[in-house]
């Protein structure tokens, strides 16, 4: 398969494989991150030493910079065709990003993505993987606690539907609360 690149033949014969930071979740809390490794591998699947490689980080929103200052970083690979994305430091957005891989050796070229998100605490990581649901854990509890303490109120009463004996008891949407009326 051949293409043309300002008129040079180029063939897409370079495979990149990633190795560490693909699905990578960084903290912005304590800062720590996971930086992109990749192998580049020629046709034949041999390591391809000497490849340069590009690692493009987003513009804007969830991302970071590489050395804390660009988002992109060239680096050449060594012996075994492994390239890492020294130095990666993440901003100070929430979210899932990739980083784009580039690969270059004479007239063959690669490309991939790493994917990799950004989170301020460990508790955001949950919402970060999967999205919230319509009935999570926490109204389910607080629905139950709610029919709880209805039941409470009912048995301590006796079930009795005199409303004479009703102590006041109140009990409100969204926040349990169980007390006297205001």
């Amino acid at each position: 398969m051949c293409k043309s690149l300002s008129g040079a033949q180029v063939r897409s014969g370079l495979k990149i494989v990633v190795l560490e930071g693909e699905g990578a979740i960084n903290n912005l809390q304590d800062g720590s991150t996971r930086e992109p490794v990749v192998e580049i591998r020629d046709e034949n699947d041999r390591p391809a030493a000497g490849a340069i490689v590009t690692f493009s980080l987003p513009e804007d929103g969830p991302g970071g910079s590489f050395f804390g200052a660009g988002t992109n970083l060239s680096v050449t690979t060594d012996a075994q065709g492994r390239a890492v994305g020294s130095r990666f430091v993440q901003n100070r957005t929430e979210g899932r990003f990739q980083i784009h891989v580039t690969a270059a050796l004479g007239n063959r070229i690669g490309a991939a993505n790493i994917s990799q998100s950004n989170v301020l605490t460990s508790e955001n990581i949950d919402r970060v993987l999967t999205p919230k649901k319509k009935f999570g854990r926490a109204k389910i509890i607080g629905i139950l606690a709610a029919g709880a303490i209805v039941g409470a109120v009912v048995a301590a009463h006796g079930g009795s539907s005199d409303a004479a004996a009703t102590t006041g008891t109140t009990i409100t949407p969204g926040t349990v609360s169980v007390g006297t009326p205001r």
